[in-house]
């Protein structure tokens, strides 16, 4: 039912069938699309047992990229650039006077990610 209701909202869903075994207190970031053609590079991030999907851009927009590999604290997505962090769970800046990092739906079941944007 959400995956029909989020095509009806225009959001295409990417299988991701290998996120999955993405361990807890880490991102992996993924492509989405042709990054040409205005294709999207996601960072899939694992926190309490749920994978959160956020725009790998930092919203700081000076051309930084949030980091794969380990969470700070195994909790929150860093811009090493900048040295921000975000909280995949809500998009938050932590700490820092920046806007969110774009969130996008995550749905898992079966093994398999699903990830709208």
């Amino acid at each position: 039912m959400l995956r029909k209701l989020l095509s009806l909202l225009g959001m295409k869903g990417v299988v991701v069938p290998d996120a999955a075994g993405l361990e807890e207190g880490q991102a992996k970031t993924i492509e989405v699309g042709d990054p040409l053609a205005g294709g999207k590079v996601v960072l899939l991030c694992r926190v309490e047992g749920v994978v959160y999907a956020l725009d790998a851009r930092c919203p700081h927009d000076e051309g930084g990229r949030l980091a794969k590999g380990p969470l700070f604290d195994g909790k929150l997505a860093l811009c090493p650039l900048h040295n921000y962090r975000f909280d995949p769970r809500t998009g938050d800046a932590v700490g820092v006077a920046c806007k969110s990092a774009r969130r996008y739906k995550v749905v898992e079941a079966n093994g398999k990610l699903e990830v709208f944007c």
